[in-house]
């Protein structure tokens, strides 16, 4: 059975679904048509489409369909049970294709009533106390739980899991002989999640380049005009990324300020939605990794936005992949199992992403960090729409890839449609402000790395000294008024 493109509007007394069939004889006599509360069912062979609503239809004399021939579409109308009843979410057809469990499973955590709901942020740039909100983000447990792999466990140490809940494995091993230049792991298909994060962690030392971060610090503070207009970073530093744009700019005028951003789906995304995105049932063991390894991807995408100024590129995938642990380390751990009782999960996203920042992409600024890290805080803020069209137009960079699209394979496109299906709002809103309060305590001397700081002659061994940027900047600084003659 195939499923049909199909596109639904509504008024106030029905609800008009419009299904196209290509290429096919039409037949009334062959059409099959169900409508049982919530449930519609259409059947033409070879079209097969199963639609569950939010709210009840009824199925009377009301009910209508017709065949326009000129554009091979079956028009549909079907009375609303209850008259003016707006209907959810018509323009998320993943989650209208969802079977009954999902549906359920995404309600799973209860919306505060509005009685007692609190705001969540007073001001934009400023925020206050979020009142019975914030008591939600903090109610709600954040924390990633530690199961270590059972000894007896032998077929684990010859295949690993990764991506999507731990679903996949032999996928991104046979890419690297295609040319994937995202994966850093030594041997992707043999690692186990605890060897992940200690290998990223390792390689980010070796990667992070100390001449270069203070090179760009020091030409964005002292640097000329001509210095600073060929480096670009003041101009970067302005730029809002377009969704964020549309966020603060809907937030300035709402008359609400606690309420969810609306957002309509344009037809180019229903269509991706509909065509790119996988139709499965989803049980997932642990959906606390999936919102956080959505919130490091959307931090990735947001940082490559800003890069190219909102315009994609053939290193935007790289970019994202790079700044992402969870793509070029297969990494949702994120923390090693020593330090998990000491650091925070999303602190530690917080980190990671600033430290890859430094490290990967042209532009390596710590202000500019931050900045991106508070336009994930306000895509968040916009709720699940606006971070649906994120994690959206993220999965088409990578769709469009030779190589990188295996990386859609076995996370981003299941990622995105269980997101559609069952993301929740108050999780999203909790996870918003516990970013937020990690984000505004984040400070230099947080982002630390060990560095080569020379090695034995003799015995050809590495030193090493860990040093925070902080130190790295005011080293740099010191030797930089001394050679100009300025007091220090």
């Amino acid at each position: 059975m195939l499923t049909p493109e199909f596109s639904i509007t509504q008024d106030d007394d029905f609800i008009f679904i419009c299904i196209k069939i290509a290429a096919i004889r039409f037949s009334a006599a062959n059409l099959e048509m169900l409508v049982d509360e919530n449930l519609f069912i259409f059947h033409l062979s070879p079209y097969y489409l199963r639609l569950r609503f939010t709210q009840h239809l009824v199925d009377d004399e009301r009910s209508n369909a017709e065949f326009k021939s000129q554009d091979e579409t079956i028009r549909i109308r079907i009375p609303k049970a209850t008259k003016g009843e707006f209907f959810d979410d018509l323009d998320l057809p993943t989650k209208l294709l969802a079977r009954k469990g999902d549906i359920l499973g995404a309600d799973a955590v209860k919306a505060p009533s509005k009685s007692n709901a609190g705001p969540l942020i007073q001001e934009i740039d400023t925020p206050g106390e979020n009142g019975n909100l914030e008591q939600a983000g903090e109610d709600f447990n954040w924390e990633i739980s530690q199961t270590p792999m059972p000894p007896s466990d032998a077929t684990r140490l010859l295949t690993s899991k990764y991506g999507f809940d731990d679903n996949y494995s032999s996928v991104i091993g046979v890419s690297i002989a295609n040319g994937n230049d995202i994966n850093e792991l030594d041997d992707p298909e043999k690692s186990n999640a605890e060897d992940r994060v200690q290998e990223r962690l390792r390689k980010e030392n070796l990667k992070f380049d100390p001449e270069y971060y203070v090179s760009e610090y020091m030409t964005a503070k002292y640097g000329n005009e001509d210095d600073i207009q060929i480096n670009g970073i003041k101009s970067l530093l302005k730029f809002t990324p377009p969704l964020v744009k549309k966020f603060l700019k809907w937030y300035k005028q709402a008359d609400d300020k606690e309420a969810v951003m609306s957002v309509e789906f344009t037809e180019v995304e229903q269509q991706q939605m509909q065509k790119n995105l996988p139709k499965k049932t989803y049980l997932v063991d642990d959906v606390k990794k999936l919102y956080i390894t959505m919130l490091s991807l959307l931090f990735a995408y947001m940082y490559e936005q800003v890069e190219n100024e909102g315009v994609h590129n053939t290193e935007s995938a790289w970019t994202i992949g790079k700044l992402a642990p969870q793509l070029s380390f297969l990494d949702q751990q994120v923390i090693t199992e020593s330090a998990a009782s000491e650091l925070s999960v999303i602190k530690a996203i917080v980190l990671t992403g600033i430290r890859r920042s430094l490290s990967y992409p042209l532009h390596r600024n710590f202000d500019l960090s931050i900045k991106v890290w508070n336009y994930v805080y306000y895509t968040l803020r916009g709720g699940k729409r606006l971070v649906i069209q994120a994690l959206l137009d993220l999965h088409e960079v990578f769709r469009f890839h030779d190589v990188y699209y295996v990386y859609n394979t076995v996370l981003i496109s299941d990622l995105c449609a269980w997101f559609i299906i069952a993301g929740n709002e108050n999780i999203i809103r909790s996870l918003a402000i516990e970013l937020k309060k990690e984000l505004d305590q984040v400070t230099k001397k947080d982002i630390d790395f060990d560095c080569v700081c020379g090695i034995d002659e003799s015995s050809g061994e590495v030193s090493w000294e860990n040093m925070n940027i902080e130190e790295m900047e005011i080293l740099s600084e010191q030797e930089y008024l001394q050679q100009s003659g300025r007091p220090a």
